[in-house]
Parts: C-alpha cells; structure tokens; sequence
C-alpha cells in the first residue's frame, strides 16, 4: 500500500532537524505497518495556526495528488502538524476520504474502530484547547512588555526600526509612509508611488517590494500615530485584527510619523469606499451539501422588496432551489442538543470506557510489531556479519556489506525509538464534553460536532463525527 509523508515545522523554535524527526518516525511506522513511502511533502517556517493552509506549498501539492490517486495513505508525526483548527481537520478527512485516503497520525495512531474515531476527534479539539492554555502563558510576558511599550517581537512596521527594544523612526521609509498618506488622502491612485518606491529600491520589512496590499494595511495601522496597541487575543475576522478592539492601547508610546487627524481623515475615506462584499462565516459554512445532488451549498445575502435574506445555493444549480438558511441553522442547532443530551454523553463515555480497557491489547499489538521488525532486521545484520567472517572477500563487496551494516542499524535504532500513541484519559474527554455543551460558540460547536448538512426544502439531515457511536440521528 503505498503512502506519503507530510511533514512540518513552523518558526526560528524549531529547525529542519524537527522535520528530519517527523520523516524519520513516519517511516519507523510505514516499515512496521508494510506501507511503502513514495513521497515526503514538507513545508517550511509555516505556523499550523497563523497561516493559511493556502499559503502551505506543499500542503497544496499532497492535496492536488491525493485528488489524482496517487497514494492510499496519508502519513504525518502528529495530527498538529497538518493544522490545529478542528475545521480543517474535519474538513480535511471528509475531502480525503471521497478518494479512499486515510490519514494517520504515527504518534497518535488510535486504529479504526468507532471508539477510535472518537479518540481521534478529541484529539483534535484537545489539541487545540492545550495550546492555546500554552499560548495564555506565552502571553502573560508578551503583555507586560505591552503594558511597558516594548517591542513585542515579529517585524517592525514599514517606516520603523527597533533599537535597544524601542521604536525609533526610519526617516527615509518614514517619508514614504507619509507620500501613502497624502496619496489616500488626496483621493489618488498608488502606482506612481509604487513605482518610485521600486525605482528608489525601497522594500519592506520582509524585503518585498511594496504593493497594493503593503499600502492598504499601513494606512489602518494606527501605530503610525504613536499609539502602542497590542491584543492578547487573536482575533478571527481580519477587520477586528486591524482594529484591535480589545487590545492594550497606550497613547503616544512610540514616535508619531502621522498626525492623528490625518489618520482619521484616511480612514473615513478608506471606509466610504469599502466594499460589503467580503465573503461571511456563516454557523453552518462549508458543511452543507444539497439533498438532491449532493454538491456544495454556498450561503450568501440576498434582498427582496427591501428585506435581507440570508440562503444557501446549489453550486450545480440542479433545481433545488434555495434553501433559508435560518432553516438549516435551527435545525443543526435542535441536533447538537440532542446529540450532547446527558443520555448520549452516556453512551459517548461508555464507548470510551470500552475502547480504554482494549489499550493494553493495543500496546502489546504495538510492541509486537515493533520487536518482529528489529528481530528480522537483527538476522539480517548477523548474515552479513557470518559473511564478512567467511573468508577473505573483494574490497568492494566489504564496503557494500559494511554501508549496509550501518543502515540496517540506523533503522533497528528508529524502531526502538518510535513513540508509544497517546490517549487523553476518559475524565479529560468527560470534561471537555461538557464543557463544549454549555459552551456559548456555536461555531466551534458544529465545527468539530458536524461531519456534513445535507439539505432541501422540506429536510434537513445532520452528520456527526459520533456518528459512529451515537448512530443516525439527523433531523
């Protein structure tokens, strides 16, 4: 059965010895599971939770060979390394099962039985709840500085540079910051500036040229005008992490390049001329498929005779119909009630339960793999070793021997290292379901409850990740 690796690693804390430790222990549990790797996809400096999956090179690329069949299993350390937003590992397993692809996370590998399907599903809401507990503490420090107007790390923004911790003025980026300004407020277009900047050899922070994009987030950064503004929560929409509304703000903390009029001024006329058509994060968005097709429903707003309504389309406009999406918000709403009814955490915990008292038989299955693999690889080593001990041999067959010696060893070396899978123990998933079901987001609710929403006119079906475990309960 042939397999692929994915491997990643995300900031200057880790390196490449990092990715070099997640191929190797990938490849440890392909020999012990008689996978065949074809290919490692690995994806440099790219943050699981700050960047976009689009912005992954090779992330894309596993994705595009996963759609032309190229591979039956998807191989990866652990389940944080492909993303640690619960959507998209939902989301993720549901496009790689329509090819007959299974993911595997080698040091969370919890089988495939119901029970396991729940462990995995845990496991990535756990994940994601333990780091960000970690991020909090991370962030305890990060505020202090705040509070003292320290440069909190990152880059400096266009028009600065940090010094001894501080801010201190760049005079020469400086001026162009205010050129941008004046250009805004002036009502006139940005290529002319773009071009003398490129002429001039300016370049950002990161060394690109400067474009429309560059332009645009400087003129709503309101450092310009010596506020210190710094938020301790990462906020979702991108217009909230512009406008910062629960962040540290500390007046005339770092050296003004705009006056604060002029910063008011560009920004009413940069909101007179936004556009309302940015694309909305609906409760249900990208889970909902049509009942009579089954292709992607699409959600958007739509007014008729002066009333806004919010629907979902067909994208293979079939003949469905649109569907309100008030409908199929309620009803999803009504199924995850019942499904984190306590008579379903009941049986949710005895399946747990259930699936906990098998994990000794799972280890020894484990450790029985793992010592046949070093045993033949040990034979293996010994016959060249009687070999060697043979007699006298050609220079180059006792190099040969010898090279691969020391592979079979390094491989022997790898098995005895590969990590034991981890659960999170019965009362932590207790916990945490309860919690989810007096939770007040919604949205992560159905993000990490809702496997799919098929819907018409006249029903509404759900698809839990429980499914397995609860059975049918669609609405």
């Amino acid at each position: 059965m042939n397999a692929v690796i994915y491997a990643r690693f995300s900031s200057d804390m880790q390196s490449t010895e990092s990715i070099d430790a997640q191929v190797r222990a990938c490849k440890d549990y392909a020999a012990v599971n008689g996978f065949t790797v074809t290919r490692v996809y690995s994806d440099e400096a790219i943050s699981g939770t700050g960047s976009k999956t689009a912005n992954r090179v090779q992330y894309q690329k596993l994705l595009k060979d996963a759609e032309r069949e190229q591979f039956e299993v998807v191989l990866t350390h652990k389940y944080d390394r492909i993303a640690r937003n619960v959507g998209e590992h939902v989301n993720l397993e549901l496009r790689l099962s329509t090819y007959g692809i299974r993911l595997i996370a080698v040091a969370q590998d919890f089988g495939a039985s119901n029970e396991a399907k729940i462990m995995k599903t845990m496991m990535w809401a756990l994940s994601e709840y333990y780091v960000d507990n970690l991020a909090d503490e991370v962030k305890k420090g990060l505020k202090e500085n705040a509070l003292k107007g320290v440069f909190n790390g990152g880059y400096a923004p266009f028009g600065y540079d940090i010094q001894d911790q501080k801010y201190v003025i760049n005079d020469l980026e400086a001026r162009y910051v205010k050129k941008m300004f004046e250009c805004a407020l002036n009502r006139e277009g940005f290529t002319e500036l773009i071009s003398e900047m490129e002429q001039a050899g300016i370049r950002g922070k990161r060394g690109r040229l400067i474009k429309y994009t560059q332009i645009y987030e400087i003129l709503r950064n309101e450092r310009y005008t010596g506020v210190y503004a710094y938020s301790t929560t990462e906020e979702k929409d991108r217009n909230l992490r512009r406008a910062k509304p629960n962040a540290i703000k500390i007046e005339n903390a770092l050296p003004i390049i705009i006056d604060r009029a002029l910063f008011d001024e560009v920004q009413m006329i940069m909101d007179a001329r936004k556009q309302s058509g940015a694309k909305s994060e609906y409760l249900c968005s990208g889970l909902v498929y049509c009942g009579k097709c089954g292709a992607k429903m699409h959600g958007t707003t739509t007014k008729r005779k002066g009333h806004e309504y919010r629907i979902y389309y067909c994208s293979q406009k079939c003949g469905v119909g649109t569907i309100h999406m008030d409908m199929i918000d309620a009803a999803v709403k009504e199924y995850l009630e019942e499904l984190l009814s306590p008579a379903n955490l009941l049986t949710v915990n005895q399946a747990l339960k259930a699936y906990t008292k098998d994990e000794r038989s799972r280890l020894s299955d484990f450790n029985t793999r793992i010592r046949l693999q070093i045993e033949e690889k040990q034979k293996q080593i010994d016959n060249y070793m009687n070999t060697l001990g043979s007699g006298a041999l050609p220079p180059e067959l006792i190099t040969d021997i010898g090279q691969k010696i020391v592979v079979l060893k390094s491989e022997v070396a790898g098995l005895k290292e590969t990590p034991i899978p981890k659960d999170f123990t019965v009362e932590q998933i207790n916990v945490w379901l309860e919690s989810l079901r007096d939770s007040t987001d919604d949205r992560k609710t159905v993000e990490l409850l809702v496997e799919r929403v098929d819907a018409t006119k006249t029903a509404v079906t759900v698809t839990s990740t429980l499914t397995a475990v609860l059975g049918e309960n669609g609405g």
